[in-house]
């Protein structure tokens, strides 16, 4: 369990085996008021908790163990309470990020899809409202795992058909889609994709360390991303395309590709004057400039 150790406000009676909170009836100061926190259960097994400032409620996770939660303000925090047990074992003092007069969310439901509903706390909230920013505390037998598992997810959405996560981040007039596999009952990101014009996507997948597995852009998207095929693109003949090691005009040239070639689109430069591009055969891969690319009428690069 956690080392952190609170006891639980005795205003607060616990209803084990339901989402209800009680308080008792001594009267308190107008500034210590702790109204009860809306906690909606869904028919898929899923609480959501919205805690308005100055508010509190408590969740059942087992027959002896629930979840208390307190919101103060801009501070949330959260402990875990075995009914055997005298005192209850804090999870978490987090300062929330928010609009005025927001409530905060707070979601219980089996995120890494091992049996034992997981906890997505909102963090912050940005870009007017588009996004919300959640951390992830993975369920356990006793509670929660003390460190969060994964922070700042943008609008997740759990996919149980998949069995994945995705997140969701505007910036601009560009979305930001993750999607998130689970390898050892954790999350790790599988996969990140950028805009980069009308149905096209620059897209990096990586391997469950965090190392980079493969990049392409791509305008076959495929409802499963495994089966994504990155953007081909024959060159125009008559004469042959210089590449560079680096994308810069200053960098040696590697090779040039033969006209008439077919290249795969593998990544943009952050500049947009370069793309990485590989040869569809030969395997020949460096930096051409984007402005020799016939480039469909849908990309942005």
């Amino acid at each position: 369990m956690i080392a952190h150790s609170v006891r639980l406000a005795t205003a607060l009676i616990v209803a084990f085996g339901a989402s209800q909170v009680c308080f008792a009836n001594d009267p308190l100061a107008a500034d210590q008021v702790i109204r009860q926190a809306r906690i909606l259960d869904l028919p898929n097994g899923e609480s959501r908790v919205h805690m308005e400032t100055n508010s509190s409620g408590i969740i059942a996770l087992a027959p002896d163990l629930s979840l208390a939660l307190t919101r103060k303000g801009d501070r949330v925090i959260a402990s875990v309470q075995n009914r055997n047990v005298v005192h209850a074992d804090q999870l978490f003092d987090l300062d929330v990020k928010t609009l005025p007069h927001r409530t905060v969310e707070v979601r219980l439901l089996d995120v890494n899809f091992d049996g034992i509903r997981d906890l997505l706390i909102e963090t912050q909230i940005g870009y007017g409202g588009v996004n919300v920013f959640f951390d992830l505390y993975l369920g356990t037998e006793a509670g929660f795992e003390p460190q969060a598992a994964g922070r700042d997810l943008s609008n997740p959405e759990i996919d149980l058909e998949q069995k994945q996560i995705t997140t969701m981040q505007r910036s601009g007039p560009t979305w930001y889609r993750s999607v998130y596999l689970i390898s050892d009952d954790r999350p790790y990101q599988f996969m990140t994709t950028t805009a980069a014009g009308d149905g096209m996507e620059y897209v990096r997948f990586l391997t469950n360390d965090g190392t980079l597995d493969q990049e392409m852009i791509t305008d076959a998207l495929a409802e499963d991303p495994r089966d994504w095929k990155p953007l081909r693109i024959e060159l125009p003949e008559g004469a042959p395309f210089p590449l560079r090691g680096e994308p810069d005009d200053a960098s040696a040239t590697s090779g040039a590709l033969p006209d008439g070639s077919t290249i795969i689109v593998r990544r943009l430069s952050e500049d947009h004057k370069f793309v990485l591009v590989e040869h569809s055969k030969g395997k020949i891969k460096g930096w051409l400039k984007t402005e020799w690319l016939p480039k469909p009428e849908s990309a942005r690069f």
